[in-house]
């Protein structure tokens, strides 16, 4: 048989169609519901959509720390790859198979299974909204919630509704990461919603399960711009503790795919009741235990596709013969079959095309300046290959350190690096202080440096000046620490007048076009500051977006590049643990940095780093001695690198300065002549 449409692409990534006589001329194919789908989500769902009824695509699913382990052994068995390569963001802790901290190394496998032709379908066992991650299965995704708490989680503004967003926005943020790649996703939130058996399932009607995925894809769809998703809506096979499918639809306008999950007969009631309700719409099978046969699929034909699930699925209740059969079926399309690989091919040379040449890094600022977007571009090109200098000074002295540096390297830092919080040590007027750095920051802006500021902020319980081992190094108590993240409580109220004391300069740094490396809260995961060192959704990671939050959305701070700073990772009783227990979230952090006393060691700390920022451009602090220009030769992804002032001014350390930025792989500005 031959496919309905051509091989090639138009400019638009519309997928056409070979002529028709007018009796033969097909139905339209369905619109993406995401109004601004992107060119790649618009033209797999047209793939999809036009195969309907002649192909059915094989695909398999792998657990979060399987990698592809479980695609990998279809093709030992069969010779072929499945068309759709399976995921899930998993929600468990350590080496489990569905560890959250597996989550990087997803993201990565999925972009490299998409570049070798593979369709991406990714699943959310996501974790009860009353709970934080990681959790166990039984306790947590197949957990309970009350009625009350039901109507909290699907009211704006309540507690456990902005618990919720802090959870999805975590999902969101590996999304983006998809999105930015450009790789197109089947995103099947909620699934198997008519049954009860997860915490989101069994509850039938327009204020049950079905407002829940309403309300994921209103915050995917308007506020985090995923325009890479093709909506996938979910149900299991009813009957038992599952109900009719129809009383958890959503409505047309959510769902793009409507699939359902079969782990025993494939009845065709089903195949009649999904296609009724799809009304025009692409249906598929979302999860099955036995593969269909090739007889169920010629009686069922519209099935666009369906989904193995990982594990025992694959030799139980499948046989060798049985997968045998189904991947050397005429009707079924693996990764290797023109019918599939062609038009896949044609989607990411689109990609390509419509790319080339263009910078593709996009701040996580919503409506961020045309400068910050330039900067950020700038990091993403030298990770890897070079690493721009950096010079951090202090409010006291201006441009001392940087002068240290020029004098003993004959090259001037590519970043000036400054401190935004004045203590009483400094003896100095907060608000005087903050006028010359702004005017310092402007004036090495249009000299040719990349502004970086730092923000150690007194704790929001004192009044500035602090001193700094009393206030900045000091701590709050717990009760302290809820008041602190709770809007419309006093201490709230103190530490966003604390906020907004310091957004008129970034406002003036914005108004100037000088975009800013910005890194507030740095050390996070350490123990010598009051905001860092606290695990969890509700530590330092929740003050950190309630911070990104204030500037960005309150303050209209849009200039800015977000770093998330941390000190190395440590294990035992007194040490600072993962760094995933302080992230914000990939949808909070344009860059990861990572500040040190020492350089040695046996592990490559860029290494560990990007792997939590997914590919994010990241930089060094270096608090210590300087490192041989060596080091960033041996750990090649640092972006950039940032001395502090102290050790630019150590007499001791101008020789190790000098080597540093003699090496070529080190970015570093002219110094100006001097004027007659």
């Amino acid at each position: 048989m031959r496919l309905r449409f051509g091989l090639a692409i138009v400019v638009a990534l519309i997928l056409i169609q070979t002529p028709a006589t007018e009796s033969q001329t097909p139905a339209p194919a369905p619109a993406a519901v995401d109004p601004r789908a992107s060119p790649e989500a618009r033209a797999l769902l047209q793939f999809i959509d036009s195969i309907s009824g002649q192909y059915t695509l094989t695909g398999q699913h792998n657990f979060p720390n399987d990698g592809s382990r479980w695609t990998d052994r279809v093709y030992d068995i069969t010779a072929k790859y499945p068309a759709l390569f399976g995921e899930d963001f998993g929600f468990s802790a350590g080496d489990d198979k569905d560890s959250t901290e597996s989550r990087p190394a997803m993201i990565a496998e999925v972009k490299r299974q998409y570049e070798n032709g593979a369709v991406i379908a990714l699943t959310w066992h996501a974790v009860k909204p009353t709970e934080d991650e990681p959790v166990t299965f039984r306790d947590s995704v197949q957990g309970h919630l009350s009625d009350f708490e039901w109507r909290e989680l699907l009211t704006p503004g309540t507690t456990l509704n902005l618990r919720w967003r802090a959870q999805v926005d975590v999902i969101a943020g590996y999304l983006r990461q998809l999105r930015d790649a450009h790789v197109p996703v089947l995103f099947r939130p909620y699934h198997e919603m008519n049954g009860n058996w997860f915490w989101w399932g069994g509850r039938p009607g327009p204020d049950g399960s079905a407002a829940l995925y309403r309300q994921i894809w209103d915050r995917f769809v308007n506020v985090h711009h995923l325009d890479n998703l093709v909506w996938v809506w979910n149900v299991n096979s009813p009957g038992g503790n599952a109900g009719p499918i129809a009383d958890y639809y959503p409505g047309p306008q959510f769902a793009d795919i409507l699939t359902i999950d079969i782990y025993g007969e494939f009845k065709p009631e089903y195949h009649a009741d999904m296609l009724t309700l799809a009304a025009g719409k692409p249906i598929a099978l979302g999860e099955v235990g036995a593969v269909p046969t090739a007889e169920i699929l010629a009686a069922q034909p519209r099935w666009a596709y369906f989904m193995v699930w990982s594990g025992g699925g694959i030799s139980f209740p499948n046989s060798v013969d049985a997968l045998n059969a189904i991947y050397h079926a005429p009707r079924l399309l693996t990764r290797e079959n023109p019918a599939f690989a062609e038009p896949m091919a044609a989607i990411r040379k689109a990609t390509a095309d419509r790319t080339a040449g263009k910078p593709e890094a996009d701040p996580v600022t919503p409506e961020a300046t045309k400068e910050a977007k330039i900067l950020l571009t700038q990091l993403y090109s030298f990770s890897g290959h070079q690493t721009l200098s950096g010079q951090q000074n202090t409010p006291q002295a201006l441009t001392a350190a940087t002068d240290a540096a020029i004098t003993a390297a004959t090259k001037r830092p590519a970043i000036y690096g400054q401190e935004l919080a004045i203590t009483s040590e400094m003896a100095m007027d907060p608000a005087a202080a903050r006028h010359a750095i702004e005017e310092e920051a402007i004036r090495q802006h249009r000299a040719g440096a990349i502004v970086s500021l730092t923000w150690r902020p007194i704790r929001p319980t004192d009044d500035q000046p602090a001193s700094e081992a009393k206030s900045v190094r000091g701590q709050l108590t717990d009760f302290e620490w809820n008041e602190l993240l709770t809007p419309g409580a006093k201490l709230y109220e103190r530490w966003s007048k604390q906020v907004d004391e310091i957004a008129p300069i970034l406002r003036r740094l914005q108004d100037s076009r000088v975009p800013v490396l910005w890194q507030p809260y740095p050390q996070v995961n350490g123990k010598a500051s009051w905001w860092a060192g606290r695990k969890g959704i509700h530590g330092s990671a929740a003050l950190y977006r309630q911070l990104f939050d204030r500037l960005v959305n309150h303050d209209g701070i849009h200039n800015l590049i977000w770093i998330w700073d941390v000190v190395p990772p440590g294990f035992g009783p007194n040490s600072t643990g993962s760094l995933s227990d302080f992230f914000p979230g990939l949808v909070y952090a344009d860059a990861l940095a990572m500040d040190v006393e020492a350089t040695g060691g046996r592990f490559r700390t860029d290494s560990i780093l990007s792997a939590l920022g997914v590919g994010k451009p990241i930089g060094l602090g270096l608090n210590g001695k300087i490192p041989p220009a060596s080091l960033f030769t041996q750990q090649p992804d640092w972006a950039w690198f940032l001395v502090c002032a102290t050790s630019a001014q150590a007499a001791d350390q101008a020789d190790p300065l000098r080597q540093l930025y003699a090496d070529p792989r080190i970015v570093a500005l002219p110094v100006a002549p001097a004027a007659n």
